[in-house]
């Protein structure tokens, strides 16, 4: 042996290597990305699918993203909680974990954690895109902090109902136990809504509709005790070697619920947006709530002919108004009903009039029907009404098809009746202008009167 060989040095011992990160395994080959690519998927589609019917207005863009949660997300997401708590089971690793060093509860932080983690991101970046959505097309008003708290107490929802779904995957060994949250959940959630008792508070869908309310800032927080409780008792009844700590959870749960119950009316109240009036400057005045600010040019454009044919008319109502929360047009009162604008997806879609036409031919009913006891109306309403309406392909507009549509009912009265109403449209367009309008203000004013026996005749 040499001396070289005899002074070397010995091999410095292997360094351990970095330890295991759960976290890491659990978003890289665990279920927790999936969870939350699934969560925003389905928020997406549900949305996506039912567009025309919030895309601009944020009470019902709020409304609608809410039910979706409970109801879509919230069962979808209790099944994938108990999948991931199922796991252990499915693989047979249970025995073998439960002798590890690492305790119950450690294991359940390490394989819900990053779960949760996921939905909760997924759920709230599914809302901000909703939001992004609808911005554009936005009729006016917006949302105001206790939406934004709901929304952030929905992600305490989601996040129980993950965990909710987890303990129950532990406990049933059973490969088709992931149905058994989602239904409870969704019978939770969904059948309550027809009880109409106080109960009925306790289920965090419930709010009231159309979306013109906003809700208290105390909601939220209180929501949030009452869902966020339920889970957390659940969750450390099963995990804790103290049992009777899941008591504390419960007990704020318990509080909370019984104040759902005591002072769930008075969690809403109406939006004063929707209540606040906007008039234009034409006669008569268009007046839309400020909630709906900007239909008022859209508006104003679809009744522009409207308008015009009414013009120098006297005795006509001062406005046209939209109907808000708690007010109602009355026959006197010098307003008449604008076209109603909600539920969104029929005469409003994505911020704008679907048809003129329509929106005119509607308007210019408001004027001669109004809420009358005899609902015949006057004698000469199909006449005025295709003359202030003329562009809606409907009643007298095109001659030839009202003759041939009454031809083909086989009685020759309507036939006459029809002939008689189209000499009378064109006598009252060949007035004079002033005499028409002094007609036409006479007609409409002794209609919105309903007195029908005070209306010229042709």
């Amino acid at each position: 042996m040499s001396a070289s060989t005899a002074t070397r040095p010995a091999p410095a011992p292997a360094r351990p290597g970095p330890a295991p990160r759960p976290w890491h395994s659990e978003l890289r080959r665990g279920l927790a990305p999936w969870a939350g690519a699934a969560v925003l998927l389905t928020t997406a589609l549900t949305m996506g699918s039912r567009a025309a019917e919030w895309q601009g207005d944020w009470g019902a863009t709020h409304g609608l993203l809410r039910t979706t949660t409970m109801l879509v997300l919230g069962p979808l997401v209790a099944a994938l909680g108990c999948r991931q708590g199922g796991r252990e089971s499915r693989r047979g690793a249970g025995d073998l974990l439960r002798q590890a060093v690492r305790g119950r509860a450690a294991r359940t932080s390490a394989a819900l954690a990053p779960l949760v983690a996921c939905v909760v991101a997924a759920q709230l970046l599914g809302t901000a895109g909703v939001y992004l959505a609808t911005w554009p097309y936005s009729l006016g008003g917006g949302l105001t902090r206790g939406h934004g708290l709901l929304h952030a107490a929905d992600a305490v929802l989601l996040a129980g109902l993950t965990a909710t779904g987890f303990v129950v995957g532990r406990l049933v060994r059973w490969r088709g136990a992931p149905l058994l949250p989602a239904l409870a959940c969704y019978a939770l959630f969904a059948i309550p809504a027809y009880a109409g008792t106080p109960m009925t508070r306790l289920v965090p869908t419930q709010q009231p509709w159309p979306g013109d309310e906003v809700p208290a800032l105390w909601l939220a927080p209180v929501l949030a005790v009452w869902t966020g409780g339920l889970a957390m008792a659940a969750l450390i009844g099963h995990t804790a070697r103290r049992k009777p700590l899941a008591l504390a959870p419960l007990g704020a749960a318990v509080l909370a619920g019984a104040l759902l119950v005591q002072t769930g009316d008075d969690a809403w109240r109406t939006d004063p947006r929707a209540e606040r009036l906007v008039c234009d400057a034409g006669e008569p005045r268009i007046c839309v709530t400020e909630a709906h600010r900007n239909l008022l040019a859209p508006s104003g454009e679809a009744l522009a002919g409207l308008r015009q044919r009414l013009a120098g008319a006297p005795g006509l109502p001062e406005r046209l108004v939209e109907q808000r929360p708690g007010h109602r047009v009355r026959r006197g009162s010098g307003e008449a009903r604008l076209p109603l604008f909600t539920p969104l997806g029929h005469s409003v879609v994505r911020g704008g009039l679907t048809d003129e036409a329509v929106f005119a031919w509607e308007a210019a009913g408001a004027l001669l029907a109004p809420d009358c006891p005899d609902p015949a109306g006057g004698e000469l309403d199909e006449v005025v009404w295709t003359y202030l309406a003329p562009a809606h392909q409907r009643d007298l507009n095109d001659p030839a098809e009202a003759l041939a549509r009454a031809e083909r009912s086989g009685r020759s009265e309507e036939t006459a009746a029809t002939r008689t109403a189209l000499q009378r449209l064109d006598r009252l367009r060949g007035l004079p202008e002033d005499e028409r309008a002094v007609w036409l203000g006479a007609y409409v004013s002794a209609a919105q009167r309903c007195d029908f026996a005070a209306q010229p005749t042709l």
